[in-house]
């Protein structure tokens, strides 16, 4: 739908796949090797400050989002710091793609009002996982692309258990200030009292204190680190389940 609308669309995948290799731009297949990802997003990441030196030193407005990374941001200079130490050549070693190929997905990206970036399991189920999230997160945060409506992090995943969640910063015990926000944006007051994470559901019903169980696109149970445990505790409660 996005690509109908006119949205440029890059994919970065390891693997050759049919229905990429069947279609023309704007969609582009770039292969690459497998846990090389933090080193793309960093050649990304040099190509933008590549664009945004040239802008600066001909009058033109810079690539960056200044105002945005002074506001929101800290560690830019370490970061930038870290990105001139880094060579074009580790770059292609280790990702298996030539620079210009960088360059063009980074292109893609600088003219983009709005970018959602989307990614798999296949970016965090690794010893690289945390280093691959972080340098997504820095590549957005380059030009504002969090906070802003039609942008974002996007970490996509196939069950309720969504780890992706966590990597972007929410969790079940949300801060004031993103109620507060919930509440500005989407027009309602959402519940301030804590509720039971995981460990302490599966007590309140060996305890009696819960009732039923609401299973809503995953088996609770089962997905606990000691299931046989966690099952005991569900037979004590009247235990409703929505596959």
């Amino acid at each position: 739908a996005a690509s109908l609308r006119g949205a440029s669309i890059v994919v970065f995948n390891p693997l050759k796949e049919r229905s990429l290799e069947r279609f023309k731009s704007p969609q582009h297949a770039f292969e690459m090797t497998l846990g090389s990802d933090a080193m793309l997003v960093k050649g990304l990441m040099m190509t933008l400050l590549d664009l945004d030196a040239k802008a600066l030193e001909e009058g033109r407005e810079g690539v960056l989002d200044r105002n945005f990374i002074c506001t929101h941001t800290h560690g830019f200079e370490a970061m930038a710091a870290d990105l001139n130490a880094t060579s074009w050549p580790e770059i292609e070693d280790a990702t298996a793609l030539t620079r210009a190929q960088i360059e063009e997905a980074a292109g893609v990206y600088a003219k983009a009002e709005r970018v959602i970036l989307c990614y798999g399991m296949g970016i965090t189920q690794h010893l690289d996982g945390t280093a691959n999230v972080q340098q997504l997160a820095n590549l957005l945060l380059l030009r504002g692309n969090i906070g802003r409506e039609g942008a974002g992090i996007c970490p996509l995943r196939g069950h309720s258990n969504v780890q992706g969640d966590r990597t972007v910063g929410i969790t079940e015990i949300p801060t004031p200030e993103f109620l507060d926000s919930l509440q500005r944006v989407f027009g309602f007051e959402p519940p301030r009292q804590k509720g039971h994470g995981a460990v302490e559901a599966m007590e309140a019903m060996r305890s009696g204190h819960a009732k039923a169980l609401v299973c809503l696109g995953g088996n609770l149970p089962v997905a606990m680190s000691d299931p046989a445990a966690a099952c005991r505790c569900a037979d004590r409660s009247t235990t409703a389940c929505t596959r």
